[in-house]
């Protein structure tokens, strides 16, 4: 019950997330240095405490301490308003990773890739954070149908 629980509220936190950056400008937004927001399902980190190790110790920490992670830039990043990832599932280990492209405007798009290699998890959100450039998404899954409409 807690994985879906979990996958409904991150649905509605990349819903809110994506409804909030409608009309950003591209060119201007890549321009200008990005602060982010954590939330995890028990805080949120500023900017200033996010790091490569704290996402290493959340992705590697157990399943029991955590549900659900998202990585909020204050402006898109190539389109996209936020990854963010759930705990690895019980029955098959897999972590679900998913990225948010577009917004109200130009229409949401959702995008999963599952894994079992927290690694793969924590390269994505470095690259995301560190070098604020989206993964290549060609071989992720389109989820877009189960936000509400």
């Amino acid at each position: 019950m807690k994985q879906k629980t979990g996958i409904l509220m991150i649905a509605f936190l990349a819903l809110a997330v994506l409804a909030g950056c409608a009309g950003n400008n591209q060119a201007e937004n890549d321009a200008q240095e990005r602060t982010f927001l954590l939330i995890t399902e028990f805080r949120e980190y500023t900017n200033e405490a996010i790091n490569a190790l704290l996402f290493e110790e959340i992705i590697n920490s157990s399943p029991d301490t955590w549900d659900f992670m998202v990585l909020e830039p204050d402006r898109p990043i190539q389109d996209s308003t936020f990854m963010q990832v759930g705990t690895a599932w019980a029955d098959t280990f897999q972590f679900n990773l998913e990225i948010g492209l577009g917004n109200a405007e130009t229409g949401i798009r959702l995008y999963q890739f599952l894994t079992e290699d927290p690694n793969i998890v924590l390269q994505h959100f470095i690259d995301y954070w560190q070098e604020q450039r989206i993964p290549d998404i060609s071989l992720w899954e389109d989820i877009s149908y189960i936000l509400p409409q």
